[in-house]
C-alpha cells in the first residue's frame, strides 16, 4: 500500500477552493439495477462475446512489420451492445483498426439478481504477423547493406523496468519537494516509460506511477494532463489486478481534479467510488496493522471533506454534512 499513500502530506497544500460552480443541478436518484455497471474480468467478458468480428490488420502496419496488443476497458449495456471503449494502450498505428473491429462486436447481457445490469471490463485485441510477415528485402551489396537504416531493437519487459525502476522512484521523492514543473518532468518520463510496457504485466506499477503524474501535473497547473493521467489509472485499476488502497487512490486524484475543473457530476461519481475502495481497505486491515490503518483514514477523511465541498456546490447540502460527519469520526 506504500505506493497509494505517497500523495497524503501533499495534499494540504492544495487550496480547495471551487469557485464558479454551477448552483442548478438535480440530485441523482437512487441507481436502479439497469443503471448498475458490474466490474468483470477479461475471461468472464469473452465468455460473453455473442458476435465477434474478424480482425483487419492495417496495410501500412503490416508493410512496417508493426504488431502488438491492443487493450480497452470497454462498457456493455444491458443489450449487449458496447457503450463506451477506451484505449489503455497499445502501439498507435494499431489503435483504430482495433476499434473499428471492437465496435462490432456484441455480448450477451449480464444479468445480477435476475435483472440485466451494465457490465465493464478489460478487452485485449492481439495484432501478429505469423507467416503473413513481409519478407524482408536483401540489400544490393554488401556495402549498402553495411550503411542501411537499422531497425530499433523491440526491448523485452526487464529492459523498459530497469529504467522505469528508478525513474519512478525519482518521480516519487520529486513529489516530496516544492518544484512542481521539475516533479511534473520527472513523472512524465517515468508515466511514458510506463506505457512502454506490455498491456498485460505490472498493473500496479503502472497505476501508481499514473497517479504520481497526475498529482505532479495537477501541482504544476496542467490540468489537461493532470486529468489524462488520472484516467490512465482508472483505466489500469479497471483491469482488475490492483488492491482497495491502489483503486482508491487512483479514483481519489480522478475525483479532485475533475473537481478542480468544474466536472462535478463526475467528480461526486469517482469520489463516491474512491470512498468505498478506502472503507474496504480499512475493514481488510487487522488490528496489528495501526499505522497503514490511520493512513487509509486520513485518505479516506481527505477524499469525504473534497467530496463535501463537491455536494454543496451541487445544492446537495444533506449529502455534504453526512460526509462531513463520517470526516469527523475518522479523523
Amino acid at each position: 500500500m506504500k505506493n497509494s499513500r505517497f500523495f497524503l502530506p501533499l495534499v494540504a497544500l492544495l487550496a480547495f477552493a471551487l469557485p464558479g460552480f454551477a448552483q442548478d443541478v438535480v440530485p441523482a436518484q437512487n441507481a436502479s439495477p439497469a443503471q448498475e455497471v458490474l466490474p468483470v474480468d477479461a475471461q468472464t467478458l469473452d465468455q460473453h462475446v455473442a458476435h465477434r468480428e474478424p480482425l483487419v490488420y492495417p496495410p501500412i502496419a503490416k508493410a512496417a512489420r508493426i504488431e502488438g496488443t491492443v487493450a480497452f476497458v470497454i462498457q456493455v449495456g444491458t443489450t449487449g451492445k458496447i457503450e463506451q471503449m477506451n484505449v489503455v494502450s497499445g502501439p498507435e498505428m494499431l489503435q483504430q483498426a482495433a476499434m473499428d473491429c471492437l465496435k462490432q462486436w456484441t455480448y450477451e447481457p449480464f444479468v445480477k439478481d435476475g435483472a440485466p445490469v451494465k457490465a465493464t471490463g478489460p478487452v485485449f485485441i492481439e495484432f501478429s504477423l505469423g507467416n503473413d510477415a513481409p519478407a524482408a528485402k536483401a540489400a544490393p551489396d554488401a556495402a549498402k547493406a553495411e550503411h542501411a537504416p537499422k531497425e530499433a531493437p523491440v526491448r523485452g519487459e526487464e529492459q523498459i523496468a530497469e529504467q522505469f525502476a528508478p525513474a519512478a522512484e525519482t518521480c516519487r521523492k520529486s513529489l516530496m519537494g516544492t518544484d512542481y514543473k521539475v516533479a511534473f518532468d520527472l513523472c512524465k518520463k517515468a508515466a511514458d516509460l510506463a506505457q512502454e510496457f506490455p498491456p498485460d504485466v505490472r498493473f500496479i506499477e503502472k497505476r501508481a506511477v499514473f497517479v504520481q503524474a497526475a498529482w505532479a501535473s495537477l501541482y504544476a497547473g496542467y490540468m489537461k494532463a493532470s486529468l489524462s493521467y488520472a484516467s490512465k489509472a482508472v483505466d489500469a485499476v479497471k483491469l482488475g489486478h490492483d488492491d482497495n488502497a491502489g483503486g482508491n487512490a487512483a479514483y481519489s486524484v480522478k475525483g479532485i481534479v475533475e473537481g478542480k475543473f468544474g466536472q462535478l457530476d463526475e467528480s461526486d461519481r469517482d469520489l463516491t467510488v474512491a470512498e468505498d475502495y478506502e472503507r474496504k481497505a480499512i475493514a481488510s486491515l487487522d488490528k496489528d496493522a495501526a499505522d497503514e490503518s490511520d493512513r487509509c483514514k486520513q485518505a479516506l477523511v481527505q477524499d469525504l471533506r473534497f467530496h463535501a465541498q463537491i455536494l454543496q456546490a451541487l445544492n446537495r447540502a444533506d449529502e455534504a454534512q453526512k460526509k462531513l460527519d463520517e470526516a469527523a469520526t475518522n479523523d
